[in-house]
């Protein structure tokens, strides 16, 4: 589940437990941390990292374009923002890997045995082209059994706020299947549950359910929390994610 420290950030309950990783989520607190060409265009970014002792040359960001495509990072990519990317993998201690979110859902990925870890954003396009089980099937590549990666999910757009269109829904269902819990139906509209599709892809590529942890923090339900392009009707602020080991 997802717990908020005493200084205002929030932590995945599995993750937390893990000696020598850090991870979170920042909130409104820490101010808007979008980033688009260069980190050096935000300086809110700066202090959040130096909670965990960290300076912006240890991060790593992604341009997010809602794709699945996924790069193994290194010592020469600290600092940048990656082009064309939606994922990310290391395996080297000191690099700390992030993503920018404002309802879509940051995924992190830890294997406790390898020392590997991952992230990756995640909205209806990245969850309909599989980024999750993408990033585990890399993750594999470098060593990893799933069985020993704990995934977490960080705070996104809940399908209280989520609704969609029919022709959205559609490709869910023609996706995935009739998923308990993924499409619902009332007064407001079509409500899209990404969790669901999310947590069963990850599952069918041997993830254990129990290394599975997320919460039911809605960014656009707790608007005084987090950043949500949706209730704000496109509003550029963004929380950020993030992962590493040290």
């Amino acid at each position: 589940m997802l717990k908020k420290t005493e200084k205002g950030y929030w932590i995945l309950e599995k993750f937390a437990s893990q000696e020598g990783l850090i991870h979170g989520f920042s909130t409104r607190k820490f101010g808007n941390l979008r980033a688009r060409k260069s980190l050096a265009e935000n300086k809110n970014i700066g202090r959040f990292l130096k909670i965990f002792n960290l300076e912006k040359r240890d991060l790593t960001l992604m341009e997010q374009i809602h794709g699945d495509k996924i790069k193994v990072v290194a010592e020469d990519d600290k600092e940048e923002i990656i082009p064309g990317i939606d994922g990310m993998i290391c395996f080297q201690k000191g690099i700390i890997l992030g993503v920018k979110v404002a309802d879509c859902l940051p995924i992190l990925f830890y294997d406790k045995e390898k020392k590997v870890i991952g992230i990756a954003h995640a909205g209806w396009k990245g969850t309909l082209k599989k980024i999750g089980p993408s990033i585990v099937k890399k993750m594999k590549l470098l060593g990893s059994k799933p069985k020993n990666i704990f995934v977490g999910i960080g705070p996104h757009i809940g399908d209280c706020c989520y609704t969609v269109s029919k022709k959205r829904a559609d490709k869910f269902e023609k996706e995935f299947g009739n998923l308990k819990g993924m499409i619902c139906e009332d007064c407001e509209g079509i409500h899209l549950d990404l969790t669901v599709p999310t947590i069963v892809q990850l599952i069918k590529v041997g993830i254990p359910r129990a290394n599975i942890d997320f919460g039911l923090n809605c960014t656009s339900c707790q608007i005084d929390e987090f950043f949500s392009f949706r209730r704000e009707k496109g509003s550029n602020g963004a929380l950020l994610g993030v992962i590493g080991l040290v």
